[in-house]
């Protein structure tokens, strides 16, 4: 998927594919970051880049931005390994990223997070991310509840009534068998807590407060086909919300620029 990845292309290339149509850079923004016994630090960015991939296949006019890390992960401290940066630094790192892709040429930024502590930081950063982003019009996947809706139905139609709040567990666990399937050490897979803790609150107290291991959840049981209907979930959630606000635009799908 080399012709997708801006990092992997020339300029000529790139040229090329933004006057051939694809106007849309999709940025997602990860972790560097504890994932329990069996996942590596790195989780959140194979996640980040497998799903921006998927969503840019998805829509046919998008490239995929460079993934962006690490994020805010104070809440992973316990443990060794992560790296965490203030809400300020990402949203500093975020704005000028999506300034000079809209310098490059792009039109569309979709923005989103592969890692759940993220979320509210770059919530609270959009209108200045926004703002960073000039006339390139910044589409945000930022609501966390809609993303675990989505997995959730996956997890239910086989059976999964868990609703923890994922980390480390089967959800992570199955799309990474399907995007790095070396990565994941099965032997080691371990249950972690398992129950409905307020998202504010594991932020706030940190993950050590509730998981001796790092998991939020259970990996067991994860499957590569399970992983490949939680991608393709997330896939139609984040594509259908960026053409339903696509077709708000005065003038259409891409605006009186764009016809």
């Amino acid at each position: 998927m080399r012709e997708l990845m801006l990092e992997e292309m020339t300029w000529v290339e790139i040229e090329a594919e933004v006057r051939g149509g694809k106007r849309s850079a999709i940025l997602a923004v990860a972790s560097v970051e504890q994932h329990g016994p069996a996942l590596p630090l790195n989780t959140d960015v194979v996640l980040g880049r497998g799903l921006a991939r998927a969503l840019a296949r998805e829509l046919g006019d998008a490239l995929v931005a460079p993934i962006l890390y690490p994020g805010c992960s104070d809440h992973h401290l316990a443990w060794p390994g992560t790296v965490s940066i203030s809400p300020g630094v990402l949203a500093e790192l975020v704005g000028s990223v999506a300034g000079g892709l809209a310098r490059a040429g792009f039109e569309e930024i979709v923005l989103f997070p592969s890692h759940g502590g993220n979320f509210a930081p770059q919530r609270e950063a959009l209108p200045a991310i926004r703002s960073r982003a000039g006339e390139a019009e910044v589409l945000d996947l930022l609501d966390f509840r809609a993303v675990l809706e989505a997995w959730f139905e996956v997890l239910e139609r086989h059976g999964w009534e868990d609703r923890t709040p994922p980390h480390a567990d089967i959800i992570e666990t199955s799309m990474m068998m399907v995007l790095a399937p070396e990565a994941v050490r099965a032997a080691k897979m371990q249950r972690g807590f398992v129950g409905r803790p307020d998202l504010d609150e594991l932020t706030e107290r940190g993950l050590q407060a509730f998981t001796e291991n790092g998991v939020l959840g259970d990996p067991r049981g994860a499957t590569p086909e399970m992983g490949r209907e939680l991608i393709s979930a997330w896939v139609q959630y984040a594509a259908g919300e960026i053409r339903w606000r696509r077709s708000e635009r005065p003038g259409g799908e891409w605006g009186p620029a764009g016809a």
